[in-house]
């Protein structure tokens, strides 16, 4: 086999995921020899039969196939693990990734997966793969080891439950601590600059006890702008690194709707009231109680709110609606039938079709110019959405450009 093929090989097999074939019509291709090569090293073209799965009759059991060159020198390239075991889950083949990863010390050829796992909802999953042959994965973290490890199995011969199964295991574990360390960061970050805000905050309101003069009171105002705009940041990256991390535990309760969005108006009626906006509520329900943390809940529609009243000119609209809707896999998923909807509708500047799928990202803002003249963290949005995937929930958005947006999100009712 030429390093061509070789390169060949593993660039299909890496760009169909290492998934459901690994098997593919290889002795035609480590045999084939170009019939137009004009040059040494310079091939004209490749067989048709590269890109077909190998088909039983020709081939036979496709554990087989574990034998050959091409599929051994793929499995010993990628640094991803990759076991392959029979329809009664024994171990038939492991590479060099997957030993590193487990740390092995011990034969483990033919035998039971479970001697590889060592957990028995990975172990579970890949029989249930077996069974019906849908691909399925799970993220799991070996006692013995205390890795990351993310599985993926798909079956062997889709279609045919029972002809083996193929096991891709990613090690997360550096990710994971990588990850980690950067939100511990932030948080101690963020702490660390709550402090000396604060003193510099009542440093500025002490001046501006005492009448100073006209260009030192508006300094000192500009002053007093900056340090809450930095204050806010410091506070929201807090807040955000804290609900990524686990850190944030929700206070459920039954709790009625109505009295959560007249808070949040409000709250909020002094800044639409300097811009002479009107906001406003509709109930389809008046009398509607829900589990949820009230608080968060409020926090997230006067995110939503701010939004509105910010981004929307003098005189528009905002609008709160509530709705039930229904969840048709609920009966599916074990999730309620039944949903509560709440929607923000502004009549504001709207939102450009490029930039809505990344609207819920962090420190992303739409037409920065404006923004940055509007003011903002580009952090309320992603808070807000974490808080409403933590009830169970999903936040979405739904805009055309110059003529408003609304955003809704949804709230299990049970």
């Amino acid at each position: 086999m030429t390093p061509v093929e070789l390169v060949l090989a593993i660039a299909l097999l890496l760009s169909l995921g290492l998934s459901a074939w690994l098997f593919f019509r290889v002795r035609q291709m480590a045999d084939h020899k170009p019939q137009n090569q004009t040059s040494p090293g310079k091939v004209e073209s490749l067989p048709q039969t590269v890109l077909e799965p190998a088909p039983h009759p020709e081939h036979g059991d496709p554990i087989d196939q574990l034998k050959h060159p091409l599929f051994q020198a793929v499995a010993a390239t990628i640094d991803v693990g990759l076991v392959v075991v029979d329809g009664n889950r024994q171990v038939r083949y492991l590479n060099r990734s997957a030993n590193e990863t487990f740390e092995l010390n011990r034969p483990v050829l033919g035998q039971g997966l479970i001697t590889l796992l060592r957990d028995h909802q990975a172990d579970l999953l890949v029989g249930e793969v077996l069974r019906d042959g849908e691909p399925r994965q799970m993220t799991m973290k070996p006692i013995i080891s205390g890795r990351i490890l993310r599985l993926s199995c798909n079956a062997l011969e889709p279609g045919q439950p029972g002809s083996g199964a193929l096991i891709l295991i990613r090690d997360l574990t550096q990710i994971s601590m990588l990850e980690r360390s950067r939100r511990d960061l932030v948080a101690n970050v963020s702490h660390e600059l709550r402090t000396p805000l604060a003193s510099l905050k009542l440093l500025v309101e002490t001046v501006q006890s005492e009448p100073p003069p006209d260009v030192t009171r508006r300094m000192l105002g500009q002053m007093s702008e900056e340090v809450d705009a930095i204050t806010q940041l410091v506070d929201e990256l807090h807040e955000l690194s804290q609900i990524e991390s686990g850190r944030v535990t929700l206070k459920l309760a039954p709790t009625p709707v109505r009295p959560v969005i007249e808070r949040a108006i409000e709250r909020i009626r002094p800044q639409a009231e300097r811009k002479q906006i009107e906001v406003s509520a509709e109930y389809s329900h008046e009398d509607l109680q829900i589990l949820m943390d009230g608080d968060r809940i409020g926090q997230v529609l006067l995110n939503l709110l701010h939004n509105a009243v910010k981004f929307s000119s003098p005189g528009g609209l905002v609008v709160i609606c509530t709705q039930l809707v229904n969840n048709d896999k609920g009966a599916d998923n074990g999730t309620p039938n039944m949903w509560l909807e709440i929607s923000v509708r502004d009549t504001g500047v709207g939102i450009p079709a490029q930039d809505l799928p990344r609207i819920f990202e962090r420190f992303y803002k739409v037409d920065r110019a404006r923004t940055r003249h509007a003011g903002g963290t580009g952090l309320g949005l992603a808070i807000a959405k974490h808080l409403v995937e933590g009830h169970g929930g999903r936040l979405s958005v739904d805009s055309i450009e110059g003529r408003g947006s609304t955003f809704s999100f949804t709230l299990p009712t049970a």
